[in-house]
């Protein structure tokens, strides 16, 4: 494989992370607005049965119209967040086909439950903060010196030039001691 092949498959992987990642953004930003319009329609069947109640009255067809929207809501929360699922599984699947790591050396997110290598700081897939394991070895002791010898950016992941406060790809300020 010629160095042309090796920057196009480094730029289409880039792109389908990309667009991966979008994906995921715009799914959850729908989750967020379907819950919104769920809560605003449960609010107004709320409205209607208070006012039933204090008249004393039965469910009317504005009450049933509602809940069959909160209904329609309701499945397209479900709907988004399968294919949320869908796709954290297949990039589950896509990290462990492309690298296989002994069972030993993952930890499990505590909120999304992916799979995620030793030491990460940061879930692959929900972002959030993952524990930190204390008691390390001395070879993983060893590893972790050669790795602070180089810098990431820590907004975009850019390698950083050595003693370098801020980032040359995004601007971002790494501090002198990070």
């Amino acid at each position: 494989m010629d160095v042309l092949e090796k920057v196009q498959d480094i730029v289409k992987a880039a792109s389908d992370k990309t667009s991966e990642i979008i994906e995921v953004s715009r799914l959850k930003a729908g989750i967020a607005e379907e819950r919104r319009a769920l809560t605003d329609q449960m609010a107004k069947l709320g409205a209607i049965y208070y006012e039933l109640y204090k008249n004393g009255e039965v469910l009317t067809p504005d009450a049933v119209n509602i809940c069959m929207i909160a209904d329609k809501y309701s499945t397209k929360i479900e709907e988004r967040q399968a294919e949320l699922t869908r796709i954290n599984e297949a990039n589950a699947a896509k990290r462990a086909a492309k690298n296989p790591a002994p069972v030993s050396t993952e930890q499990e997110c505590p909120e999304c439950g992916s799979k995620n290598p030793e030491g990460a700081k940061f879930c692959f897939d929900c972002g959030a903060k993952l524990p930190q394991i204390i008691d390390v070895e001395a070879s993983e002791v060893e590893q972790e010196a050669e790795q602070a010898q180089k810098r990431y950016c820590v907004s975009c992941g850019a390698e950083l030039g050595e003693g370098k406060k801020f980032c040359s790809e995004c601007g971002a300020n790494n501090g002198e001691n990070q």
